[in-house]
């Protein structure tokens, strides 16, 4: 059985050492960088992300992304291969179904790239005010559904930036742990320099 790793960690998603891996960021249906991980990005990957973004938009139907879609682009001076941006704020409600299609979609998006590492923030918390609680049973279902059976993916990453938000999930997963398939290992680390992240 080839085992494969789940990591809970905390802090900026946009350093973690991501070697052939993707960086999953919480977007819009326009898909403007902004505030939070989206400046972060700008900041550290290079102007150049939000000048694709636009020319990806420019081939889309009405240049928007639709709601729950992820599109990928290159990650610049990033340490990871590239970016998959979920479109999250727009004119649908910001609910499970919405938050699930983002997570199946990156998934999705991930094996199609054929990257080994994944990172995730919680999607929606910070950006939309989803419920913490809420994202974490999304993600914990479809993790476990979805990487076990991943040909490439061996390494996916909860990275949260607010402690609270950290402090919230390893308590989810201290009590949820066990409910994992014997396939994934998780580990918790605060620091984000757990095992694969060194």
């Amino acid at each position: 059985m080839v085992t494969r790793q789940l990591t809970l960690t905390q802090g900026d998603i946009t350093l973690l050492p991501l070697d052939n891996g993707a960086l999953v960021n919480p977007s819009n249906t326009g898909m403007i960088l902004g505030s939070g991980i989206g400046e972060a990005i700008t900041r550290r990957a290079g102007p150049f992300i939000q000048q694709t973004l636009h020319m990806k938009r420019s081939e889309l139907p009405k240049n928007r992304l639709q709601s729950g879609r992820a599109i990928e682009t290159e990650a610049g001076q990033l340490s990871a291969e590239n970016l998959i941006h979920v479109s999250i704020l727009g004119p649908n409600d910001v609910d499970k179904r919405l938050i699930s299609d983002c997570i199946l979609n990156a998934y999705d998006l991930a094996e199609d790239l054929e990257v080994e590492k994944l990172a995730f923030p919680p999607l929606g918390v910070d950006l939309a005010n989803f419920p913490m609680p809420d994202f974490l049973d999304l993600f914990a279902r479809i993790t476990a559904e979805e990487l076990p059976r991943s040909d490439h993916l061996e390494h996916v990453i909860l990275c949260c930036e607010d402690e609270p938000d950290f402090e919230e999930a390893r308590e989810y997963c201290e009590t949820h742990g066990d409910d994992l398939p014997e396939a994934i290992e998780l580990d918790i680390n605060q620091t984000g320099m757990g095992p694969g992240l060194m």
